[in-house]
């Protein structure tokens, strides 16, 4: 019904927030194949907001990671997925849950240490250097610039200090 709602007034883009977040697995699957579809036959772009990295992988074309209200690496979604840069978008991709059988010992997924920071009052420097296991001293005091990652596509940059070294 949303949907159709949201065509009723034949827009060109779509904001869609966590449309399938609370959904069945299968019915989320169903409601992606529609708005693919529908992206198609009416021409369609959607800016999708969404914290499962799964379903983004699934629908879009080009991805923007943000960390406390920053935009922390932006590509198009097969480069982001491929080479991801910023170590948010590592430990994101990281958590993406598959099912997979371990050697004995081998080692589980990374798992972010530190605690969030408020959105309200960020920390100073880099946003995620409190969590950050690359982090070093300009990363607490300085705000990364976004920069192109090399051996990527043109528009695939990160804002990290060390994107290009990691």
């Amino acid at each position: 019904i949303g949907i159709a709602r949201a065509l009723a007034l034949k827009p060109k883009l779509i904001i869609a927030d966590e449309p399938v977040s609370a959904l069945d697995v299968s019915i989320q699957s169903q409601i992606l194949n529609l708005m693919m579809d529908l992206k198609e036959k009416y021409g369609l772009g959607y800016i999708f907001i969404a914290h499962d990295l799964a379903v983004i992988e699934h629908i879009s074309d080009y991805v923007a990671v943000m960390y406390l209200g920053k935009i922390v690496e932006y590509a198009r979604a097969d480069s982001l997925y491929k080479k991801p840069s910023h170590p948010y978008t590592r430990a994101l991709i990281a958590s993406i849950p598959v099912p997979e059988v371990r050697p004995p010992g081998q080692s589980k997924r990374p798992v972010l240490e530190g605690d969030v920071p408020s959105p309200m009052n960020p920390p100073k420097g880099c946003r995620f250097h409190t969590r950050c296991p690359h982090v070093q001293d300009i990363c607490r005091n300085q705000q990364p610039t976004p920069v192109a990652i090399s051996g990527s596509t043109p528009e695939h940059t990160s804002a990290c200090h060390f994107a290009n070294q990691i």
